[in-house]
């Protein structure tokens, strides 16, 4: 039979690839993906039932790849003083990091829509002694409650709480309301020493514009914005509003590899 060389190649660089992730003890026969993984000095909660293994394979391979923008604009920007309130905390990773930078641990909150990542947030915060308080919630200025919807492949849960939708490619897409909070009640609620200089992230696409339209009194708070975007025709009506609300751009903003790209805003 006949074998190209291309293909001889393929098979054993993956063969090479396997060997070398079961020979670090990433990935076993009874475990196909780790529980955790190491990101910038940091120990990442996963599982692969409730994140995209595509996601994790990428933190095993380039963990340092991840957000490279954001991570950037924080090594040159984030002020260690200032308590921080991060929107969209994903799996983490980027609170970990922050909470290592600022000197009081425990003035920092971080919001989390996805409530598969609930119980792996919590693992993180325990995996590395953080201060961060994690809260399952939305920021949202409709209404009480904010629709959320992901899909994900067969996982079991509690469907009492979910409203179960068979697509057609027969991924399961669950439906459901998550708390709404604006961000002056998580400032009001807060227990931060200093509510006049806060550190705000905002890592969810198209909150930072629903804050910049609710927030009339956001300058009187917040000191400091990192704001991430993936469609670059956004940024001139956010640096047009971030204005209006009394802050100037303070870096050269610029998208990584992933497409990301985090605009930096100061208080004038």
């Amino acid at each position: 039979m006949n074998i190209s060389r291309k293909h001889v190649f393929a098979v054993l660089t993956a063969a090479v690839l396997v060997a070398s992730i079961f020979g670090a003890g990433c990935i076993s026969t009874l475990n196909p993906l780790p529980q955790e993984v190491m990101v910038r000095e940091n120990v990442i909660a996963v599982d692969s039932e409730y994140v995209p293994s595509s996601l994790i394979m990428s933190l095993l391979f380039n963990p340092n790849g991840y957000e490279t923008s954001l991570f950037d604009a924080l090594d040159e920007f984030l002020p260690r003083e200032n308590p921080v309130i991060e929107v969209g905390a994903g799996l983490g990773i980027v609170s970990a990091y922050v909470n290592d930078r600022i000197f009081i641990k425990t003035e920092h909150i971080a919001l989390e829509p996805n409530p598969y990542y609930t119980t792996l947030l919590k693992e993180t915060k325990a995996k590395n002694n953080l201060g961060t308080r994690f809260v399952h919630g939305a920021i949202n200025y409709e209404s009480a409650l904010s629709p959320y919807a992901l899909s994900k492949n067969g996982v079991d849960g509690d469907a009492s709480a979910y409203t179960l939708v068979y697509t057609s490619d027969s991924i399961i897409e669950l439906k459901m309301e998550v708390q709404s909070l604006t961000l002056s009640e998580v400032i009001r609620d807060s227990t931060f020493v200093d509510k006049k200089n806060i550190t705000l992230i905002v890592d969810a696409e198209g909150v930072f514009e629903d804050i910049l339209d609710n927030e009339p009194a956001l300058s009187s708070s917040v000191s400091i914005i990192f704001a991430t975007v993936f469609d670059d025709t956004e940024i001139f009506d956010i640096k047009r509003k971030a204005e209006a609300a009394g802050y100037v751009l303070v870096n050269m903003p610029s998208a990584d590899d992933s497409g990301l790209t985090t605009l930096v805003f100061k208080r004038i």
